[in-house]
């Protein structure tokens, strides 16, 4: 949108809104038997496209959703679930993806963040695999989405094990609910909010009685500066 478009999308929405304000304003000191205009009814101003009803041309925009949707459809499944199923004492096969993700007892604050918050962006990933398969309808992507949030099913249980000790509870348990909801919304999956539920459930002993700022962190007992 130019700048001269958008001056008059908002000259235009001024008017408009002003419009309805002034006959609201006229409607609450009229004269009774005084005709008073009525307020136009207005559809919501704002409402949000569905995945199906916006295309990316083509361009860089769409060769990058492409490239996305292709590395999170062969994200290795085992793999994302291995830090869940080690947690859990369950056999877990599967490559380390690296980095963050991996449980790993080499984390050190001032040169390796190797482990930090093991399957922090687990969420993520299904976040993105559900939207991508909103887009594309593709069977596979959303195929990969219901056995993910199976495998992860699998290893929730009512003690929340995998938070224990754990240094961003809120931070990775915030990203499984997005996983969680999109798995449901926009792929389909019949199980993802009883799933979701169960693992609201675990985390909840977990998780501080409200957010908390850094300096509150610090203020409490904790084990390390990366527990705040």
């Amino acid at each position: 949108m130019g700048t001269s478009s958008r001056r008059q999308f908002l000259k235009a929405a001024a008017v408009t809104t002003g419009g309805v304000l002034a006959a609201r304003s006229f409607a609450a000191w009229a004269l009774p038997g005084v005709d008073v205009p009525v307020a136009p009814r207005l559809a919501p101003p704002l409402a949000v496209f569905e995945y199906p009803q916006v295309q990316l041309l083509e361009g860089g925009l769409s060769q990058q959703f492409e490239n996305n949707h292709k590395v999170f459809l062969n994200l290795d499944e085992d793999g994302l679930l291995k830090p869940f199923r080690q947690r859990q004492g369950m056999r877990a096969p599967g490559p380390d993806l690296g980095g963050w993700y991996d449980n790993s007892d080499d984390f050190n604050p001032a040169n390796n963040f190797h482990g930090f918050v093991p399957r922090h962006s687990f969420g993520q990933y299904v976040s993105g695999l559900a939207r991508a398969y909103a887009v594309t309808g593709s069977k596979p992507t959303q195929a990969k989405v219901h056995r993910l949030v199976r495998g992860f099913a699998e290893t929730v249980e009512p003690t929340g094990k995998f938070y224990a000790g754990y240094r961003l509870p809120g931070y990775t348990f915030d990203k499984t609910c997005c996983g969680l909801i999109d798995a449901h919304e926009f792929a389909q999956d019949p199980i993802a909010l009883e799933v979701l539920k169960r693992s609201t459930e675990a985390a909840l002993p977990h998780l501080p009685e409200k957010a908390l700022s850094r300096k509150e962190q610090e203020a409490r007992p904790h084990q390390g500066v990366t527990y705040t």
